[in-house]
This record gives C-alpha cells, structure tokens and sequence, in this order.
C-alpha cells in the first residue's frame, strides 16, 4: 500500500511538472525573440485610420508603445487637436509620461508638450506563445500580434473579437 502511494504522488507531481516546463521554456524562446528585435521599442505604433473617420467617431487618436522592462503605453490624444500633433511629440508624450510613473497607471495631462491633455495607461505585458498579452480594460486581456512595421491589437468582444491595425512609426 506505501509504494502505491508513493508512485501516485509522484505521478501527479509529474503531471504538473510537464504543463509548467513547457510554458517557461515557451516564454523563454518567445522573450528571447522579442528582446532581440529591439525595433518594437524605437518610435512607436498609430492606429491605422487616426486623422481619419474612426478617430472622429471614437473622439481620439489612439497610439501604442513598448518601452523596456516589458512595459506598454496605450496614448489617447482628444481628436480633432490630435491631427496637429506631430510624430515626434507623440513619442516625446509617451517618454514623459513613462518618467511619472513606476506601475501600472492610467495618467492625465498635457507633460509640458501638449496644449491638450492625453490619457494614457502604462501596463506590464508579457508573452504567450507567439503574441504579447496585456490587460487594457476588456472582459479579458487583450493581445498584439507583431507584424513587418505594424502590430494588430487584439481586443476581446461580448460576441466577436475586434482587430485593430497599428503602423509603426520612427521619430528621429
């Protein structure tokens, strides 16, 4: 009766084990490739359609971007005011406001570049399979699959999933 108890002890211990081992190697490889493309973290990501009629009719070009230690903004600058901010600010914006704080946030104001103030929220992100995930607000995290020069953010629904296209942009 001992040596059954035994090997079944060890058989669950073991079949906890393998679930575990797989996902830190999986988020090991996974940080691995992500670290070393370290463009995600020059400049940042515009929606596809900001200026346009999706930021008139949500009020506000919306932007995304990653700094280092895992770590991401999502920026919310009130249109129309957002059609004249340029490029370089945006970045400037996101710089400044990651400098106010050390956790997760949801921050206000105008950093001493904008002549109207922006909400953004700083996050923690983290790795699953081949996406980033992170929590931005929704009935469950939302995830971003990178692409050449752009990223989808992946932003869970009640009936559907909502993709939403990002380019990425370099500033000097």
């Amino acid at each position: 009766m001992l040596k059954t108890n035994f090997y079944s002890a060890r058989i669950k211990r073991a079949k906890n084990f393998w679930p575990c081992l797989v996902l830190a190697c999986s988020l090991v490889s996974t940080s691995a490739l992500f670290a070393s493309s370290g463009e995600i973290l020059d400049g940042h990501y515009s929606r596809d359609g900001n200026n346009g009629s999706p930021s008139k009719t949500a009020g506000n070009n919306i932007y995304i971007k990653f700094f280092e230690d895992r770590w991401l903004g999502m920026m919310f600058i009130p249109y129309p005011y957002a059609m004249n901010v340029s490029d370089q600010v945006v970045t400037e914006v996101f710089d400044a406001a990651r400098k106010q704080t050390r956790t997760s946030s949801y921050l206000r104001g105008k950093y001493g570049l904008l002549n109207e103030n922006a909400t953004i929220h700083i996050e923690r992100y983290g790795y699953l399979e081949d996406r980033i995930i992170f929590e931005c607000g929704s009935l469950a995290p939302c995830t971003i699959r990178l692409g050449d020069a752009y990223l989808e953010l992946i932003k869970p629904g009640v009936i559907n999933e909502h993709i939403i296209k990002y380019n990425h942009i370099t500033t000097p």
